[in-house]
């Protein structure tokens, strides 16, 4: 097997190791969200059911069925201080407390004023949660111990949040092998193709396989943001800063991936191009404004006053542009400047940064797909950038700097007067 063979087929196992990997981490953010929204849930039910139940009278069976069916629970009963259930929702009473069922030191704590909420018993594959709320009587001294315990009913979201890791490791494993399979279709063309066509064979079988891929992440990606949003929503209150924040990262990853699967697709399709008079002083001002919201300590600046107007499709132009501030934002530049020039039918644009510039042994391969030099880098952007480009009638270049950073020239045709 050649080494050209071995880049699909490596493009592959990373694909599905990266999927795996983001399908494992945003399950487990969200069953961490989920388990404490519906920790904060049983203790909410528990204090109220606590109240209720307050006073001189007894607990009754009836009235802690009316607590059990409310909640969804598993369990609901009431320990007197010598640790007898004195009565229960489901089960005969008074019976001794059974120790498998919940902590007989939890009951001590909670007679002391003192609630909890943990792991209570396994039944088959389904763990059950125990909590404990100290019953207060009339003269506020604490009489019982209310034992709340939750299970499949309770937390059924727990359910869905499988279904949905199954999910996407099984799309996970699909991307895999539709990746797999277009690679060894990739290795077959290989053989038949001549020297000359090797180049751009290769690139079309990877733009296709990133197509097949990106079509079948983007709708789990689809499904799992709009899962956590709902979690999100239904959460509300409950939830911590800490939670938040962790519920922000997972959809801050989704969109990352999002707009990977664009790069792919732009990477394997023709998207159609609305080309128009175009201003470029007034897009890479636009393309300015919103780096600066993603990169606050990179500057930059645009001279390119007085340029005349260019033929071409202005949001596709502004993606090229805020790519390249990308690139010098995360190569450690400071700052950027962007200025052009008339050039007969031609429009030129140069993007200067002071940055580290480009290493010498990536410059014969920069514009190649999966090309870079940054740890965690897809090598994409530029790619794409000078497919847009080219696609205008006009190029991307790597161009000589003269006081080091990294310039990259733009040209692009004139809009006809």
């Amino acid at each position: 097997m050649t080494s050209r063979a071995l880049v699909p087929l490596a493009a592959a196992l990373l694909g599905l190791a990266g999927a795996l990997a983001v399908a494992v981490a945003l399950h487990r953010a969200a069953s961490t969200a989920l388990d404490r929204v519906l920790e904060e849930r049983l203790r909410g039910a528990g204090d109220t059911a606590a109240r209720l139940l307050a006073g001189d009278a007894p607990a009754t069976p009836a009235r802690l069925r009316a607590i059990l069916e409310a909640n969804r629970l598993e369990g609901a009963y009431v320990v007197s201080p010598g640790l007898e259930v004195v009565a229960d929702a489901t089960g005969p009473s008074p019976v001794p407390l059974d120790v498998l069922r919940v902590d007989p030191a939890r009951i001590e704590a909670a007679l002391r004023g003192e609630p909890s909420v943990g792991a209570g018993f396994e039944l088959g594959r389904v763990s059950v949660s125990a909590a404990c709320f100290p019953v207060r009587g009339a003269d506020g001294a604490v009489r019982a111990v209310l034992v709340l315990e939750a299970g499949e009913a309770f937390g059924a979201a727990r359910a869905g949040l499988r279904r949905a890791l199954g999910a996407g490791v099984a799309l996970s494993l699909l991307a895999a092998a539709a990746l797999g399979a277009l690679a060894w279709r990739h290795v077959g063309a290989e053989r038949a193709r001549a020297a000359a066509a090797e180049r751009a064979a290769r690139g079309e079988a990877i733009a296709g396989m990133a197509a097949a891929v990106a079509h079948d992440v983007r709708n789990p990606l689809a499904v799992i943001r709009a899962s956590v949003e709902l979690l999100r929503e239904r959460a509300g209150a409950r939830l911590d800063p800490t939670d938040l924040a962790q519920l922000q990262d997972v959809l801050g990853e989704v969109d990352r991936l999002r707009r990977l699967t664009q790069d792919f697709l732009d990477l394997a399709a023709e998207p159609v191009l609305v080309a128009a008079p175009a201003d470029l002083a007034a897009i890479a001002a636009d393309a300015a404004r919103a780096s600066a919201a993603v990169h606050p300590a990179l500057a930059v600046s645009v001279e390119l006053g007085g340029l005349p107007a260019v033929r071409g499709d202005a949001a596709r132009l502004r993606r090229v542009l805020a790519n390249l501030l990308s690139n010098a934002a995360e190569a450690g530049a400071r700052r950027v400047v962007i200025r052009g020039r008339a050039d007969g039918p031609a429009v030129r644009v140069r993007v200067e940064d002071d940055g580290p510039g480009v290493d010498p042994a990536l410059r014969a391969r920069l514009f190649e797909p999966f090309a870079t030099g940054k740890a965690g880098g897809t090598g994409l952007g530029l790619a794409v950038s000078r497919r847009i480009l080219e696609r205008h009638g006009g190029s991307l270049a790597l161009a000589e700097a003269a006081g080091g950073g990294a310039v990259f020239e733009l040209t692009l045709p004139r809009a006809a007067a």
